[in-house]
């Protein structure tokens, strides 16, 4: 700590004691209970607060809810006398099974003054490897979608942390848990915003999220019926031999792309997604007379002029290549170009286009186990074998051409190769020609309801183009478009596997609830299994508890927590110049530093503003820059890298001895990168990164206490797009080789500020920090914006409590109230994110996104333009004040001593 004193003649001696005041606390109702857990275990802990109100009661089964329309048969918790404003905590202290079908575990709150509510709860699934599993309430007046999450499995026991705090009375609220994406509920008002009672709802899907489409031919082409049939029921389409080496170039140096130009123009017309099929085929007999006859640099120079070529004709139309179709069973170029050639091939063509997800694509791997060549551990083998070469291989084709399916067999592989954590596919699915017709669609519907209903499955292809003389080894309609027994299964499945017209009235609260299929990328277990209407999903809840604070009672939390953790207890031993003991002397204590790390974004208008930077250090100790540090602001054309404003905010940051974070390296958001990088790919992009880091890094070395390396990379991935899944991971070691000593920060949004963003809910951040730190990346860092709107203050705090299971630094770094708010609303939930942070003990630094501009800020002001405090800013005067320890006075005693307790500093 660094305090001045005023006490002429005496000699000080300062003791920092480790005394907490935990004695004087706990009369005023329970102690908050930090407790979070991250790994999925074997058995579930013991529930929290011992249960709370939901000590000793076990769910009841409810096929109705009184007040509500839901429809829903599910298990309930009743509880009484819930209250708006308390907070309250909730886990489960019982092991029960809760199944259910297109619905979910709930518990029912019932009558509401001002409390908060605290959830915790372990669960585990069935019928699933795993799934975002969200708490969600709904009320009377309201429906909070996520008040917690967790990414639930499969076999063990996932923690979900979480609380909400109702905004009025709620005589029946329902506390419930389901997988994401499933509940649809519709409000309905009038222009005036009233709602709207029974209103007639009339809902048609009109896209389907899951890719599900066929092999098309040159047949295609100027069949008007044919392309009518497909567009109708396909989303995704691939050439059958179009793109093929034989097809393309039969003679070398005669390269024709003539049909499959007119195919893609077909595809692209009616909005299609496409498989590129493929690049090279290991078969010999299905490559070139004039290839086979080469051999060496003759050979290479051929496979280097197709992969060129065929790539750079359609730079990012397809999303997925086969390169080396068939690699398990077949050799032809690793032959005679050596073991290194399907390496070279996948090198070859990620730098060709970037943005393309690269396959490995073989049959009998799903269809059989008794093909040496092709065992799922051998497809494995061989994908690793080739990832540790350094390729980019992002995706699992399985061809699937059936003659009778093993289903369980079937299962058991996807299963296995699921732990790849890679983009799984049908490629080619079909049932042999030698089975008759109906039992062609018998077997057709096993497998489609198999794949369809496999939570890592992620699109399916049947190979059925249709020719004069039928199919490869199945059709869906004859040459008429009749269907075959096998197309009638198909149009069947598209019927039942997609939502359909769903008609009804709003209820007395002016909305309409309704189960359908998403419409958004597809990587949530929302298949249907055999009986699309009742598909169960079993979730075991256990260890429940649920937890209610006071408004109070959560400010004496948080007061407890500053007493605790950012104060000590301090004593003063006084002499004179002899060494003699000094009783009654007159002590004056003032903290002229402050160890806590509170501070805001500057920009650019700070330079040269004194009354604004007077009033900058006269409150904060650190500073971010907001925007002069991103590369659009340091290198607006290629080469011309200007760091001149940021060395200017330099001085101004030394000049008064401020801490300073470095913002950022890379950001992924592609909208907030140089036009010319955006234009980059491959080892041109590469190159530029590469100079990037070492420019910044080495500029600035150890100025700045932390660096946000890969800003927001849980939402976007412009970098990893083009440059690999393992793009992050360079840019992490490379900035780390830069400056050891600066702390390398994940910083996202999303994570703290709710539960309701798939892509940054807690439980993401924490794998993908992990993934990180598996691979050796030096991740020392929690970065959690804080963009807030309405905080939920026991939901801020379970994610907090989760994060600091990693034992890391975690800061909040861009905290700001949205301006749709007013100003007084803004002051107000800023107060309540600032003591909340403030008041946890993991939270090592704020940061609020503040910066002055004349046009005001990002979202909120801290002051007008002639530096008078907006109410924002009345709050941090307030909790600044509040949060240090000010001028003590006092004397000594008779020990000559004299005690008290102050912040850090």
């Amino acid at each position: 700590m660094k305090y001045t004193l005023t006490s002429a003649g005496f000699l000080v001696c300062f003791v920092l004691l480790g005394a907490s005041l935990a004695a004087s606390y706990g009369a005023d109702g329970p102690l908050y209970d930090f407790t979070a857990y991250t790994e999925c275990k074997e058995l579930p802990e013991q529930p929290l607060y011992n249960g709370g109100l939901l000590k000793n009661q076990l769910p009841e089964n409810f096929s109705s809810i009184a007040h509500f329309s839901t429809g829903f048969y599910t298990p309930a918790f009743i509880l009484h006398n819930l209250t708006p404003g308390t907070i309250y905590c909730f886990s489960m202290s019982l092991q029960r099974r809760i199944k259910y079908a297109h619905s979910s575990p709930y518990i029912r709150c019932c009558n509401g003054s001002y409390f908060l509510y605290c959830i915790t709860v372990w669960l585990k699934i069935e019928g699933a490897n795993s799934a975002h599993v969200r708490a969600s309430l709904k009320t009377e007046n309201s429906v909070y979608n996520c008040v917690g999450s967790a990414a639930a499995k499969q076999g063990c026991w996932s923690f979900l942390k979480g609380g909400f705090v109702l905004d009025s009375p709620s005589n029946l609220s329902i506390l419930f848990f389901q997988e994401r994406k499933r509940a649809v509920t519709i409000h309905a008002a009038d222009g005036s915003g009233d709602t709207l009672q029974g209103a007639e709802i009339t809902i048609e899907q009109v896209s389907k999220d899951f890719p599900f489409g066929s092999a098309i031919a040159s047949t295609i082409l100027g069949n008007l019926p044919y392309q009518k049939w497909f567009v109708e029921r396909f989303n995704a389409a691939v050439f059958e031999n179009e793109l093929k080496w034989y097809a393309t170039e039969p003679e070398q140096g005669k390269i024709n792309y003539t049909i499959a130009d007119q195919m893609m123009e077909f595809v692209r017309a009616n909005q299609l997604i496409a498989r590129g099929h493929n690049i090279f085929w290991e078969d010999p007999r299905y490559t070139p007379a004039w290839v086979r006859s080469l051999t060496g640099p003759a050979l290479q120079s051929a496979v280097n002029s197709r992969i060129q070529s065929l790539m750079n004709k359609y730079k990012e139309e397809f999303i997925h290549w086969d390169v080396s179709n068939e690699m398990l069973h077949f050799d032809f170029y690793e032959q005679r170009l050596g073991h290194d050639a399907t390496l070279h091939f996948y090198e070859t063509a990620h730098q060709s286009d970037p943005l393309a997800t690269l396959f490995m694509n073989e049959f009998n791997v799903v269809e059989t186990c008794s093909d040496e060549n092709s065992t799922v551990d051998r497809y494995i083998s061989r994908l690793r074998e080739l990832k540790r070469g350094g390729v980019l291989m992002d995706g699992i084709g399985l061809e699937s051409h059936f003659t009778v399916p093993n289903l369980p067999l079937m299962r058991a592989i996807l299963d296995k190769l699921a732990t790849l954590n890679l983009p799984i596919w049908l490629t080619e699915v079909d049932i042999s020609g030698k089975l008759d017709k109906e039992t062609q669609a018998v077997y057709l519907e096993q497998v489609l309801r198999e794949g369809f209903s496999h939570p890592s499955v992620n699109g399916i292809m049947l190979w059925t183009a249709l020719h004069p003389n039928g199919c490869y080894q199945m059709c869906l309609t004859d040459n008429n478009l009749q269907n075959l027994p096998a197309g009638n299964i198909v149009d069947k499945l598209l019927k039942e596997w997609q939502t359909g017209e769903v008609t009804g009235h709003t209820d007395g609260h002016g909305s309409f609830s309704f189960y359908g299929f998403l419409d958004g990328p597809l990587y949530d277990f929302t298949a249907c299994t055999e009986n699309s209407d009742d598909r169960d999903i079993n979730i075991d809840v256990a260890s429940a508890s649920l937890q209610p604070f006071t408004e109070h009672q959560w400010r004496f939390n948080q007061q407890y927590i500053i007493n605790t953790e950012r104060k000590r207890a301090v004593t003063m031993h006084v002499t004179n110049g002899h060494g003699d003991i000094l009783q009654g002397a007159v002590i004056k204590i003032k903290q002229v530093s402050k160890d806590f790390p509170l501070g805001s974004a500057i920009a650019s208008t700070i330079l040269g503003n004194l009354p604004y930077q007077k009033w900058f250090v006269k409150r904060f100790n650190a500073a971010v820059f907001e925007n002069e540090l991103k590369w659009y602001a340091t290198e607006a054309e290629q080469g011309k890298v200007n760091y001149t404003v940021a060395d200017q905010m330099m001085e101004f940051v030394r000049a008064n001895k401020l801490i300073v974070r470095g913002h950022n390296i890379f950001w992924e958001n592609p909208k907030y990168n140089p036009t010319w990088v955006r234009n980059l790919t491959g080892f041109q992009l590469q190159s530029a990164v590469n100079s990037r880091i070492q420019s910044l890094m080495n500029k600035y070395k150890e100025e700045f206490i932390h660096w946000d390396v890969s800003n927001e990379i849980l939402d976007f991935d412009f970098y990893e797009q083009r440059l690999g899944p393992k793009a992050a991971l360079h840019f992490f070691q490379t900035a780390h080789q830069s400056d050891p000593l600066a702390t390398l920060f994940m910083n996202e949004y999303n994570v703290v500020e709710t539960c309701s963003d798939v892509n940054s809910m807690v439980d993401s951040y924490i794998s993908r920090l992990r993934e990180l730190r598996r691979s050796g990346v030096s991740t020392d860092g929690i970065g959690l914006q804080g963009h807030f709107t309405v905080p939920n203050l026991p939901l801020m705090r379970a994610i907090i409590d989760k994060m600091t299971t990693l034992k890391l630094p975690i800061w909040l770094t861009e905290v700001d109230i949205s301006s749709k708010l007013s100003k007084e609303k803004q002051a107000v939930y800023l107060e309540q994110v600032l003591r909340e942070g403030f008041s946890h003990p993991s939270v090592s630094g704020i940061m609020l996104w503040a910066a002055l501009h004349p046009n005001g800020c990002y979202q909120m002001c801290l002051t007008d333009n002639n530096l008078q405090n907006l109410p924002a800013g009345d709050v941090v005067d307030k909790l600044l004040k509040e949060c240090q320890t000010g001028e003590v006075t006092g004397h000594t005693d008779a020990h000559g001593s004299y005690s008290f307790y102050g912040f850090l500093g």
